[in-house]
């Protein structure tokens, strides 16, 4: 499987990355957009800025940033966005990343009921980006802005009037997790973690839980709805983090765990991020942990 393109935040972990990626690029790309340094400061001084780092598979390679306000866009084009920056490093150029990144930022604006997304280019520099856009779908305006050329895209769904909402709430109401065999699961998550069965089906079993609905179904309920889940699966599918009130806690919990069935991982250990935790196995070899808070 060739590897995905991802919209990620900035973070402390990517930022010393997405800096030296302004780097990779030539001189005359340089002249077409700020570096990335620049870009993440402004972004942190505006109340209107969208910035998210571009990764192949886990490799940061470029940096991306959305005017939400749109700047002075006339009203017939609003709700719009105004694409303010966007890079990809030099060694992955011309691989079609640019337009995938697009596609993504197209598709999540649209879903919002964003109408219309504008931004400007360099048209004097030999490696500016003015035909990728226009590749891409984008027309020229006709106007300057700051001495960049105005693009204009119409977002999909853009003159069927104003957006229709998902008739359903962005929240997790269920998390199903999907087992091999259920028998072992059921039994070590009703005998050794604790949980107890609302409904059982079989096939399907769902526990009761203090938020999230919590649930196991054997993968082999969906081999007729799809092929994919005859094929085996392999490592760590899923964890689960118990949250103890004491540190003295998860070592009595990690102690009774393994007493109970569960696979040893880790012995109890202070973090350095202010936790003491321990990790164990189910039966399938999924790794959980039970934690608690070191306290100041």
């Amino acid at each position: 499987m060739e590897p995905q393109i991802t919209l990620r935040l900035v973070t402390s972990d990517n930022l010393r990355a997405l800096i030296r990626l302004s780097e990779t690029l030539t001189e005359s790309q340089s002249h077409c957009v700020a570096l990335n340094a620049v870009s993440v400061a402004q972004a942190h001084v505006s109340d209107a800025a969208w910035m998210r780092a571009i990764y192949l598979a886990d490799e940061p390679i470029g940096f991306v940033m959305v005017d939400l306000d749109g700047g002075d866009i006339p009203e017939a084009d609003r709700p719009a966005v105004g694409l303010w920056r966007f890079m990809i490093g030099r060694p992955w150029q011309r691989k079609g990343y640019g337009k995938q990144v697009l596609d993504q930022l197209i598709a999540h604006f649209a879903h919002r009921g964003v109408r219309t997304m504008y931004t400007s280019v360099v048209l004097e520099e030999s490696e500016g980006p003015y035909g990728f856009y226009l590749k891409y779908g984008f027309t020229d305006t006709g106007t300057k802005e700051y001495g960049e050329q105005v693009l204009r895209l119409a977002l999909p769904g853009a003159n069927a009037g104003p957006p229709r909402p998902l008739p359903m709430v962005a929240r997790v109401d269920l998390i199903t997790v999907w087992v091999e065999n259920l028998d072992p699961m059921r039994s070590f998550c009703r005998d050794v973690l604790g949980f107890l069965v609302k409904e059982d089906h079989g096939r399907y079993v769902e526990f009761e839980n203090n938020g999230v609905r919590f649930a196991l179904c054997e993968r082999s309920v969906m081999h007729a709805h799809s092929p994919a889940f005859k094929e085996p699966v392999r490592g760590q599918r899923f964890e689960l983090a118990f949250r103890c009130d004491s540190p003295a806690d998860v070592d009595e919990a990690y102690r009774i765990l393994l007493e109970h069935g569960a696979g040893a991982v880790a012995p109890p250990q202070d973090m350095p991020w202010n936790q003491r935790t321990a990790l164990f196995a189910d039966p399938e070899g999924n790794i959980h942990e039970v934690f608690a808070d070191l306290g100041s």
